[in-house]
């Protein structure tokens, strides 16, 4: 689970500071035997909050805070180039790199894996496990913690991984040795592989450009089920079904797709970067017509934007529940009914749904779920922007602490409209 987040210099976020930690004290009465979790806990007692909505006006940053998080996934799990990560606040040049430091849980054990880096190199890389480093690279020289080294992988061993593959040859380095060891070598440490795990498995996020395709969200989903992508899409087609579609099945056929052949109206077309191979993919979903008989549709052509997109949803949602992972999602509110967001919201805050301790973090500007008393005041953070201090965020557990009068049980959305809160705009037109 995630308990913090620390960024300098990229894009708004200038030295910009998040806490994703239960911050309320002690813990509601009986919350043991409560369906609505207030909080998740790990292994060491550490409770961190089970959701986090962002609330703010345009342009105050909130795409940027999960961005931050895309970034670091490309970076440690794909490998990405700098050049197209290193985006820093042009407003003030404060900073001359972005840092990226994230603190999260895995069992009893809290990682905070940091990284700083320009357009041409990483200046430091470092994990730490329980405040202690397993590894600290800056420049290319590297410490590694006695308990990972082996006579597979020792010191000299692991210094020439660095060296020789996440470097340009020019005492520059340009790949991520986490990401490095963790995608090419087995047999390394548990610490080493949970960690690059973490990146890998467990981070998802969505953006709010377009819909997630429906054949990739079965693919991430099967991943956490073995592989079995036929029981992914049960699943799926069930929980859209529940959340009032009235679809009773989905089916998608795959094919091979000939360069020499033109895609059909609502297939689905995808090229392997690597291989180059080509595959189509049809969606149908059946409804039942006025005569109560089971009807075919092109999913693409004949199902609403909403349709398509929760159904794309539900796959990184019911991933994220089953890995105990963490799902952010930009504007979740697009396309989507209030009462279908709500829904969303609440297969991670009820125990039932959520065992396993998975997160979502989310921006919207849907203030109607402010009404519900789902989200607890370390869930709510409002998000403002000005020039000298680039994003800044504050959670209402915060003002709290401050001395305002905030409570749980009190209506927020009336008052969060009002400006009473900020993260709102002030248009003058």
């Amino acid at each position: 689970m995630l308990t913090s987040l620390v960024v300098k210099s990229f894009r708004s976020l200038l030295d910009f500071r998040l806490d994703f930690t239960y911050g309320e004290g002690k813990a509601p009465n009986k919350h043991q035997e409560r369906d609505v979790l207030p909080f998740i806990e790990a292994g060491n007692k550490q409770r961190s909050v089970p959701c986090i909505a962002f609330f703010g006006a345009n342009a105050s940053g909130k795409t940027n805070i999960l961005k931050v998080f895309q970034s670091l996934k490309l970076l440690v799990s794909e490998g990405a180039k700098l050049a197209g990560l290193f985006d820093p606040n042009l407003l003030n040049p404060k900073f001359t790199e972005t840092t990226f430091e994230l603190g999260f849980v895995l069992g009893e054990d809290h990682f905070t894996f940091r990284i700083v880096y320009s357009a041409i190199a990483i200046l430091e890389e470092t994990l730490q496990k329980n405040g202690e480093a397993i590894f600290a690279i800056r420049e290319l020289h590297a410490t590694f913690a006695p308990q990972i080294l082996s006579s597979s992988y020792s010191k000299d061993r692991l210094s020439d991984i660095l060296r020789v593959e996440c470097s340009d040859g020019e005492t520059r380095q340009t790949k991520s040795f986490l990401h490095r060891i963790g995608l090419a070598y087995p047999g390394l440490h548990s610490d080493l592989k949970s960690a690059f795990g973490y990146f890998h498995s467990r981070l998802n996020y969505i953006g709010n450009e377009g819909s997630f395709p429906l054949p990739a969200s079965v693919e991430f989903l099967a991943n956490s089920l073995g592989g079995d992508e036929a029981a992914a899409l049960r699943k799926i087609t069930d929980v859209v079904r529940r959340l009032d579609i009235d679809i009773t099945a989905i089916e998608i056929v795959k094919t091979e797709f000939p360069v020499t052949e033109v895609p059909q109206p609502g297939d689905i077309l995808r090229i392997n970067p690597e291989t180059g191979e080509r595959h189509s993919f049809q969606i149908t979903a059946t409804h039942n017509n006025i005569a109560g008989n089971p009807t075919v549709l092109n999913f693409m052509q004949h199902e609403s934007a909403g349709t398509q997109r929760l159904a794309g949803l539900v796959g990184l949602i019911l991933c994220s529940l089953e890995t105990g992972g963490v799902f952010l999602v930009d504007e979740l509110e697009r396309s989507l009914h209030p009462l279908l967001m709500r829904e969303i919201v609440l297969m991670f805050k009820k125990r039932r749904y959520n065992p396993k301790g998975a997160q979502l973090i989310f921006t919207t500007h849907n203030t109607d779920i402010l009404d519900d008393s789902i989200l607890r005041i370390s869930e709510i953070a409002l998000v403002r922007k000005t020039v000298a201090n680039g994003t800044l965020v504050r959670r209402l557990v915060d003002a709290k602490k401050e001395g305002e009068d905030i409570r749980n049980v009190t209506n927020f959305r009336k008052k969060y409209l009002a400006g009473f809160y900020s993260g709102v705009p002030h248009p003058a037109l």
